[in-house]
């Protein structure tokens, strides 16, 4: 069906055009400019009963990584960079007809220009280490690989663990009074914002994931996330320092159009980081028409652990 729809489509785009070009030699007044992007329309913005704005859809999410500039040297420097090797993340390139090389449609709902993504606080990228966490992330990478020198140098996503808060890929967003549920497609993840004015719990009850409270601030929504346990990490991996208990982390979503969310994430570790990092990132809306959101979790039958250690 879909074919048939394009190829209607192409129909009335040509028609249009021919139409356009007929009323414009007629001495017409011009069409004005088409919007590049959908998010880049007035700031259109679907709202909740009690006015707060309606995020509810499915999205996904680009940036919010920390894309440093000082990655120190060790063991992995042969890979091009810390977490993963030269030929990843290069981009949207995909399979053309008999096995070529093409660019990826483009996301429809992309915004463009894009908004700022990764570390923008510092500057220049540098992330501030404290001594004793860049040693620790010297000794991940050093023993990591290969073979790891034992279960605690693996990733957290080889033993089945997504990084936290945040994971990967398309997230679907559920909205109701007092609380909002955000569920990640990777490994099936889940994270909640209390916006029902409640307190974090006491701080010797933590969470893998933190505990997490909001509230809006007009079409503004701030999230504090405390009590985390300090077993996940700051990137993909372990080749990242992990987080300390201490870890406090703020975020600010803007919702600036229905096709639109920025946000800034800061992250407030003083046994990470001398001084607290904020990195960038949005979200714009999946094309449920066009685009896939394939399950990625863990699985039976891995082979992951055998790879890595040879058995």
């Amino acid at each position: 069906m879909k074919k048939h729809v394009v190829v209607i489509g192409a129909a009335l785009v040509a028609a249009t055009s021919a139409l356009l070009a007929a009323g414009q030699s007629a001495g017409a007044p011009k069409a004005p400019p088409k919007v590049q992007n959908v998010s880049q329309r007035a700031a259109a913005i679907k709202r909740m009963p009690d006015g707060t704005p309606d995020i509810r859809g499915t999205w996904v999410r680009v940036g919010g990584g920390m894309n440093e500039a000082n990655a120190p040297d060790s063991e992995l420097k042969a890979f091009g960079v810390l977490s993963e090797p030269q030929g990843f993340g290069q981009g949207l390139v995909t399979a053309g007809p008999e096995g070529g090389i093409v660019q990826a449609k483009p996301p429809k709902y992309m915004p463009n220009p894009r908004p700022p993504q990764g570390v923008v606080d510092p500057a220049n990228r540098q992330l501030p280490y404290t001594a004793e966490a860049r040693a620790k992330r010297l000794d991940y990478a050093k023993n990591m690989c290969c073979p790891a020198k034992g279960l605690s140098y693996l990733e957290l996503s080889v033993r089945c663990a997504p990084p936290q808060p945040w994971a990967g890929g398309g997230v679907q967003i559920f909205e109701k009074p007092g609380e909002i549920a955000l569920l990640f497609e990777q490994n099936h993840q889940t994270r909640i914002f209390y916006t029902d004015g409640r307190s974090h719990p006491s701080p010797d009850v933590v969470f893998f994931g933190g505990h997490s409270t909001a509230h809006w601030e007009g079409d503004d929504l701030l999230v504090d996330t405390t009590n985390l346990d300090g077993r996940a990490y700051y990137g993909v991996g372990n080749t990242f320092a992990p987080y300390s208990r201490q870890l406090h982390i703020t975020e600010r979503f803007t919702v600036a159009s229905d096709k639109l969310i920025t946000f800034v994430m800061t992250y407030d570790d003083p046994k990470t980081f001398t001084r607290p990092v904020k990195v960038a990132g949005y979200l714009y809306p999946q094309d449920e028409n066009e685009e896939l959101t394939p399950e990625f979790t863990c699985h039976e039958g891995s082979y992951s652990m055998q790879d890595i250690f040879g058995f």
